[in-house]
This record gives C-alpha cells, structure tokens and sequence, in this order.
C-alpha cells in the first residue's frame, strides 16, 4: 500500500539520528548510533500525503500523543496554549461550546458558518472533541480551501485516531486529582487475523466535580462527566487494497456552567428592575466567579451524544495511480438549558431540549492519485448533507411575562470538485497548484411564536406558516506554492491562496433585498523558512512565517434603518490581516530543551458601516488577539538508566487582550459604547507544571504529578453580551481554578 502509516504522524524518524523534536514541542534527546545527536523529521499530512514539516510550504504545528500528555491538553480549549496563532472561544453558557479562530478567521455573532474547521480520520465535524488514543494533532494555519473545502478561511485542525496494527499492544490510565478528580482511559488492539483484519478498542471516561457552587439552585455547575468509545478495523486482503472502518459514541451530561453577571445599564427594559440588578451584581461581586446566582427554578444543564461511522477504502491499482473513498455518517443531537444573563431573575434563559428525530450529517470524498517521477496528483469529489428535522429550538422565559417557543428545520448540502498537483522542477524546487469548485445548497424553515406565561403552549407551526428559505451559492477556491530547499537545513517557501465561507440567509428579513447575504473571501499571502541548526552541542529548529490577508464581504450582524428596528447578517465589511508567526526550539545539551512559539496578529477594516451604530472600522476583529506566547523548557532529570526517565516541564502561555464582540471600541454611539464596555476580555498569563516519570524501574508503567493554572489566576475566557440591547446585561464564564493530580499508565504488548 502506498498509503501512510498514520501512526507514524508527527514523531517518525527519516534518518539515523536520534532526537525527535516536533515544531516548538521537545521531547527527550537520544543518542544517535554516530555519538552525536541531530533533529529527527516530523511527519504531517497538511496535504493528505505523507510529507515532512520542516518541507511542507506552510505553517504548521504538529502535536503528538506524547506531547499532548506532556503538555495537558485535554479537551479542545487546551489547545490554544501549545499552538499559538489559534484562538479557542466559550460562550458564556457552555463551556463545551467552542470555536476556533486563526489569523482573524473563525466564527462570530451573526455568521453562519466557523472559519476554521476540525477533521477527524479526514472528515470534517465527526467528533465533539474528546482527546484519548490519538496519534497527534496537527494546526494548519491559512485558508485550506483546496483540500480540505470551504469555511478553512483560518485553517484546519486534524485529528488523527490511532490504527490497529500488526502488533498486540495498548494501555490503561487513570487520573486522579483535587475537585474529586477520577478518569480512566484504555486501548488495546492487534492482529486477528495475521495480514488480513486487525483491530482496535479504546474508550475514555472523564468525571470532575463542579467548581462553582450554584447557590440558588443547589449543586455544583462547571462538573465534567463524559464518556466515549471508539472501534476500528482494517481489512487488508492485499497488499494493494485496504478498508479503514470506525465507530465511534460519545456522551456528555454535565451541570452546565458557572455564568457570574458582569455588568448592568439603567436603559431598555432594565429602567423597571434596576435596583434588583444592581444588588445582583454587588451579590456576585462579594462572592466572586466561583460561585453563581441564576434562577431557582431553571435547571442549568448541558447534554449531547453522538454515534457515527467512518469508512475508509485505499485501492492501488498500480504503481502510479491510487483510488481512495471516504465515507461517513455521524447521527447526533444536544440538549441545553442556561440563564444568559447570570442573575436570580427569570430574565433571558433559553432551553434547547433533545429532539426525537435527531440532525444527521453524511459525507463521501472520492479521490484518484497520481504517483509518477516528478510529479504527484490528486483529483477528487465532495459531496455532504446535513439535515435538522421540524424541532422545539428553544424556549425562552423573559422578566417580561412572555414566552417565546420557536420550530425550526434544516436541510443543507454542499458538493465540490477538486484538483492539486505538486511538481519537482528541480532537485530543490517544488511548484504546488490546486483548484476547487464548491457547490452549497442552503434551505431552513423557522417560525416562532411568543405568548404569555401561563397560557397554552403552541404545538407546532400553523397553517399560515411561511414558506422554507432556500439558496445556493457558488465559489472557486485555490492556492499556489514555490518551495526551495536552499540546503538540506535551510527551506524557503511562498504561497498565494483563497478561502471562502459560504453564505446564507436571514430568516426575519424585513425585506427580499436584505434576506441573502452571499459568501466571504480571504486571500492569503505567506512566505516562510524552515531551519535546522546545530552549532556545537546546540541544537536549534527556527521556523518562521509572514502573512497578509485580504479579507472581503466580511459576514457581520447589521443594524437596518427599518421601523420597527430590525437586525440581519450582511457583507457589511472588508479589511487585512498581517502577522508573524515564529516557532523556535533549542536543546543546548541532553538535559535541557526549550521551545518558543509566538504569533503577532494586526487586523484592521477598510470599512464596516452600521445603518445604527455608525462607522465600525475602528473595532477589532473579533476572537483575534494581537499576541500569544508559549514558552516551554523541559528539564530532563540525570538519573541512573535503569530507574527510568524523569522529566519536569512548565508551559507557560501568554495571551493579550481580545474583543469578543464585533462592534468594541467606541465611535460615539451609546450602544457601541456599551457593547465595548463589555466586549473585551483581558490579556492573561496561565501556568501549567507536570512532572513524568517513565518506564519506572524498566517496567511498562509511567506516572506524573501535574498542576493546571498553577498561580490559580482567574480570568475571563468567555461573554455573553447584552449591555447595549434589550435587556441591558452582561455575563462571564471565567478560567478554572488551580487543579492538580496524578496519572498512572500501564502499556502493554509487543
């Protein structure tokens, strides 16, 4: 098989040397068969082919399994401390909510659709982030828009599962730590039938008692219980042909979590109550974060499951042409229920509850690669559809007395035909071509009723319901590539590309001009060296990158100039983007590594024009800031061989200020001032310890001691904004306080 050996991602070595180092990620340096020690190659599959990252032409952070442990990344919103340059958003009602954002790309209030997506086992959106039994992950920065589709304005994040292979082997782990800490994880896989099928079992469960007290309500909010399991299979009946197969179930119920209300105005409906919001807020103020003061009789929850398959067929029917086709099909459903504003008062909560037919989504991906001298090809078809049946989306109890129940319904499509070739001028020039052209089909029914409390509920639509929206929207994405090996150490690269987000509709338009807005565009400008250096015992990996982005129809939520007012999503917008990313590592000697990773980021509008709020251009792009830092030294303790290795490390992340909301500095407009007021997190510092032990006394168990927030620092991390609306509030969902445990791991097998 010409395909990849995924479990070789990111930590393969292509030569004899002995110290595997990934980009800004160290990891304990060996002795090569020479005497000396050298930089092993880092392996990634940024261009669904194997190929190594100091050569690939763009940028690109590679974690692997190990590093992921090392470095305590758990669950997407970890993420954001060893990749600089990506950004990790929460909204104020759910911490498990997340979304992405890199170089000034990802979702915001009023857009549709992420900037950036998430791929597992090469499908986009299968998985709700569970981190156990991978083989790496890896963050790739700048539209993605040829191979891996529409909506990577920002880039992709790829998660790749580990295969079952030839050998038996896998392992147990459990975790235990302060707030009743207690998971487990194990794996086990092997060969049932010798070179014919192998197999793979892994499953995680994760339990963590809640941090912040809800008072009114009794309990604990912030409580992570979750569990997943995962089988895999491959058949492989020959040498040219191979079947991946994946199943993968997911389950979540938690508490919901711990909203503190920030600040309050005197206007809108908030003249009424004012004094009860105001000693709502000096409650909480005396109180603190780690404890809310919602509404007694609205249960805050969060509950989601999952199911879903993969399928994966790689067919080489020669040496010079590959078939492969990936299929998926993934059923789920959430259910939630919050209390926006933070506060005792039945004034914006909302419950989303589970509905009886649950939202689908499928995906197949068909592609022919070409493998000939110079030259490697890849031609390929997308086609996904994703469905939400008739549905309660929410129900919302407001101080006002009136309900509101709304019934939506969903049914979109998106079909894509692509192509990129990759060509060998020289020895040390390559020249990198891809094209693609999207297809996506939008059509949504939604009415909602409101009425007051205490009368019947309506039961769904009535007969003089409005019609579905539908539309369809076109796009060609593309990108170009010169990369230059200048020596074996030293490569150079530069790239042209264009990313597009797909477009959609405004369900309670006013008006048929205002009821579509269309797609949005970034195209991106990068130049970039990858180095390898050793001067005397010094090891040194220096990768860096610049970048320009022109940004264009740029979707945001609009004020219209109707009476009564009304809101709708509009290209309302265009700007740039320029930065710098950098990654650096250093080994100065076996005992001693440490890596520097740093992203600089200044976005700024050409224009964005508000009917209502004025001139916006001055606002920063929301969910971007300007600078984030990780430092990581790892110190690699002397200790005799046969106890083992022993290493301490402290991460150390840094991250600047950043506007939440799109409308945040103020133009003379009393609303922006008060969305500014609170659309702006803080810039914080957060500091992360562990301590491993591996391979005790030369058996397979390993253990570490780890500390998370080690300063216990608390800092806002998510906001849910109404200062400047109806209601005239705000609300906060801050970092977690200082946890810390112990780990213990048992491998086993070949």
């Amino acid at each position: 098989m010409r395909r990849y050996n995924k479990n070789k991602l990111g930590y393969t070595c292509l030569c004899s040397v002995g110290l595997a180092l990934l980009q800004a990620n160290p990891a304990h340096a060996q002795v090569s068969e020479s005497g000396g020690r050298a930089l092993d190659e880092v392996i990634v599959t940024a261009r669904r082919d194997l190929e190594s990252a100091q050569k690939v032409p763009l940028s690109v952070v590679v974690l692997d399994e190990k590093v992921l442990e090392q470095k305590n990344v758990r669950n997407s919103n970890d993420l954001a401390s060893v990749a600089p340059g990506l950004s990790v958003q929460n909204t104020s009602s759910n911490r498990n909510t997340t979304t992405y954002s890199i170089r000034g790309q990802g979702q915001t209030f009023g857009q549709n659709s992420p900037g950036v997506i998430a791929y597992f086992a090469e499908v986009p959106d299968f998985s709700s982030g569970f981190f156990y039994d991978l083989n790496g992950v890896q963050v790739l920065k700048g539209p993605q828009g040829t191979l891996f589709g529409r909506n990577t304005n920002g880039g992709a994040i790829l998660f790749t599962p580990k295969e079952p292979t030839e050998k038996f082997d896998g392992y147990v782990s459990a975790r235990m730590g302060n707030y009743n800490r207690l998971d487990y994880e194990a794996a086990v896989g092997g060969a049932v039938l010798p070179d014919l099928l192998r197999v793979r079992f892994a499953t995680q469960r994760i339990n963590r008692s809640g941090f912040t007290d809800n008072v009114n309500q009794g309990g604990w909010a912030d409580n992570e219980n979750r569990s997943s399991y995962r089988f895999s299979a491959i058949l492989q009946p020959s040498d040219k042909f191979e079947n991946y197969f994946i199943y993968q179930y997911e389950n979540i119920r938690e508490a919901g979590s711990g909203q503190s209300i920030g600040k309050i105005n005197n206007s809108g409906a908030n003249a009424a109550v004012f004094p009860i919001l105001q000693a709502a807020l000096n409650q909480q103020e005396d109180a603190g974060p780690r404890k809310m003061f919602v509404t007694a009789n609205w249960p805050t929850y969060v509950g989601s499951k999952s199911r879903g398959i993969i399928n994966s067929t790689t067919w080489d029917l020669n040496d010079y042409l590959t078939l492969k086709n990936i299929l998926s099909y993934r059923r789920y459903d959430v259910s939630t229920s919050y209390d926006l504003d933070g506060t005792p008062l039945p004034w914006l909560q909302v419950t989303n509850p589970y509905a009886k037919n649950q939202p689908t989504e499928r995906t197949e991906e068909f592609q022919v690669q070409g493998h000939f001298d110079n030259l490697e090809t890849v031609l390929g078809y997308y086609h996904e559809s994703a469905k939400a049946p008739l549905r309660t989306f929410y129900n919302s109890l407001q101080f006002v007395a009136l309900q509101a129940k709304a019934f939506t319904s969903s049914d979109n499509g998106s079909e894509a035909y692509f192509g990129q070739a990759k060509y060998n001028l020289t020895d040390d020039l390559e020249f990198t071509a891809g094209v693609r052209y999207t297809h996506d089909t939008r059509k949504s029914f939604g009415e909602t009723f409101v009425f007051p409390v205490g009368f019947p509920e309506p039961q769904g639509p009535d007969g003089a319901a409005p019609p579905a929206l539908s539309g369809d929207f076109y796009a060609t994405t593309w990108n170009v590539a010169l990369a230059y090996a200048l020596s074996p150490d030293i490569n150079l690269y530069g790239t042209v590309r264009k990313g597009y987000k797909a477009g959609g509709f405004n369900a309670t338009a006013p008006s048929a001009d205002t009821r579509f807005f269309q797609p949005e565009y970034v195209t991106d400008y990068e130049l970039g060296a990858k180095t390898n250096w050793q001067v005397g015992e010094w090891l040194v990996r220096a990768n860096g990158a610049v970048f320009y982005d022109d940004y264009t129809d740029i979707q945001r939520f609009v004020n219209l100039p109707t009476v009564p007012a009304s809101t709708v999503t509009k290209n309302a917008a265009s700007g740039t983007l320029k930065g710098i990313e950098l990654d650096l590592l250093v080994s100065p000697s076996p005992l001693l590594d440490v890596s520097l990773a740093y992203s600089f980021i200044d976005g700024k509008y050409n224009k964005y024009d508000d009917a209502a709020l004025g001139d916006l251009s001055d606002s920063k792009f929301p969910n971007t800031p300007r600078q984030q830092l990780t430092f990581t030294p790892v110190v690699h303790l002397p200790i005799p061989e046969n106890m083992g290795k022993l290493s301490v490390l402290a991460n150390v992340y840094y991250q600047s200020k950043m506007a939440t909301d799109p409308a945040n500095v103020p133009n003379g407009s009393p609303q922006v001032a008060l969305s500014s007021e609170a659309g702006n997190l803080s810039g914080y510092t957060k500091v992360d310890l562990r301590a491993d032990w591996q391979q005790i006394y030369g058996s397979k168990i390993s253990a570490a001691a780890y500390v998370l927030n080690a300063t216990d620092k608390e800092y806002k991390v998510g906001s849910s904004n109404q200062l400047s609306g109806f209601f005239g509030v705000s609300s906060y969902l801050y970092s977690i306080p200082r946890m810390y445990g112990v780990e213990v791991r048992y491998a086993f097998g070949d």
